[in-house]
């Protein structure tokens, strides 16, 4: 799987700055290159800041060209205030070790900080109400961060790649997280999410191998595309009732996870949702669901017990594939088990499978030598209906049990009471 860099937005930071518009697998600070930012004819020059006066009268700073390892941003400029660090204005600097924003500062814009690699510690203050996209991505020794600011989203990309980063508290007033935010922030082990979150984009935490837990808020409903995907010290998951759905591959390659307890209100499971999540042990879907994606559970090899959700209507390709189940029960109401759905169970012994079922696709039970006994919900005239794939011998060949047959007995369709005789005449259908 390609891993892109930063979605197109940020691709397109790198297009302006003269490399290409898609990097796979290259951190961000070292995608961009060095870009001189030549002064407009509304821009001047203080000291080692390019800056320029915005509508409102207040200064931001276009373009830093100083050397100082500690730098401190002036609160202002020529009698101006300063409000804003523009786009790129810090792109790069390798000298910088510490830098202070001060408290006029409102916006900090994209890729402000962008690959400043020696960069240790920042306080990002409470006046900022705008964090560009990128601003601090492949600031790879960003080891202390406090944000304080007034925002409402963690922008794009906003942290990648910052290998250092140990632990983050995300303000209160944060409600979104947008893709990429913290992707191969690989020291990362803590990351406090507030109360009011309701949004963790594609890739958010991606690739954060040292995160050990996560809380997902109660107002989160949705869990993008690969937002935890590769947490390879992942070992604890809470999920709020809330949270409808969780995205493909969201907790992919999570090999340390064991245990989850997924919410009642989750309706639905992506593809590879938990895939290679290889010391997974069980799992209950929850009624609710009825979306189970492909491959959600594959390569589970831990995984030894399953309760699936009564209002499923398919088992997907792929689903528990390879994975260490000992019995399996498909609840009444699927009608199809498609290809390779249980492939590689070679610890499968007892498998119940309802009368509904109409199909099971090619190599759904292959490799599952271990089959004993199949309890089947329906006749065996309903049985022999069933549409089989290639390579499902270890179902069909195990020991097949059938529903006992209801009792039948006569129905009545009239009853009339005789006033002369005293007596009753029954009709019924004969059986």
């Amino acid at each position: 799987m390609v891993n892109k860099v930063i979605k197109s937005t940020i691709a397109s930071a790198l297009a302006l700055a003269g490399a290409a518009a898609a990097v796979p697998a290259v951190p961000a600070a070292n995608a961009f290159v060095n870009t001189a930012i030549t002064a407009s004819a509304d821009s001047a020059v203080y000291g080692d800041y390019t800056y320029e006066i915005l509508a409102d009268g207040t200064v931001s700073i276009v373009k830093y060209i100083g050397s100082a390892a500690k730098v401190d941003i002036p609160s202002e400029i020529e009698g101006k205030t300063v409000t804003k660090i523009g786009e790129r204005a810090f792109i790069q600097n390798t000298s910088m070790f510490d830098v202070t924003i001060p408290k006029t500062v409102t916006e900090i814009g994209d890729f402000a900080f962008t690959g400043c690699t020696n960069l240790s510690k920042v306080i990002i203050p409470a006046s900022v109400t705008t964090l560009g996209r990128g601003a601090f991505a492949g600031c790879s020794n960003l080891g202390g961060l406090q944000i304080l600011a007034n925002i409402t989203t963690i922008s794009e990309g906003t942290f990648q790649r910052c290998t250092s980063l140990k632990a983050v508290t995300i303000p209160s007033t944060v409600t979104s997280i947008e893709g990429f935010a913290f992707q191969d922030c690989t020291a990362l082990v803590r990351a406090t999410f507030p109360s009011g979150l309701t949004s963790i984009g594609k890739k958010a935490f991606y690739g954060c191998d040292s995160l050990q837990g996560v809380v997902i808020p109660a107002g989160v409903t949705e869990l993008s595309d690969y937002a935890f995907f590769g947490c390879g010290s992942l070992n604890k998951v809470y999920f709020n009732e809330g949270l409808t759905t969780i995205g493909d591959s969201a907790f992919g390659s999570c090999s340390v996870l064991s245990t989850i307890n997924l919410p009642s209100t989750l309706t639905a499971i992506g593809d590879d949702a938990f895939a290679n999540c290889k010391v997974l042990t069980s799992v209950t879907l929850p009624d609710s669901v009825t979306v189970l994606g492909s491959k959600a559970f594959a390569n589970c090899h831990e995984l030894a017990e399953v309760k699936l959700s009564n209002n499923l209507k398919s088992i997907p390709n792929g689903a528990f594939i390879l994975t260490g189940l000992t019995a399996v029960e498909i609840p009444d109401g699927v009608t199809a088990i498609d290809n390779v759905a249980f492939y590689g169970c070679s610890s499968l012994t007892d498998v119940t499978l309802p009368a509904s079922l109409t199909s099971v696709g090619r190599q759904a039970f292959n490799s599952c030598d271990a089959i004993k006994t199949v309890k089947f919900n329906g006749t065996e005239k309903q049985w022999n209906a069933i549409s089989f794939g290639e390579q499902n011998e270890d179902l069909t060949n195990a020991a097949v049990t059938f529903a006992a047959a209801k009792a039948q007995y006569p129905m009545v369709n009239n009853i009339e009471y005789s006033e002369k005789y005293h007596q009753f005449r029954i009709t019924w259908n004969a059986v």
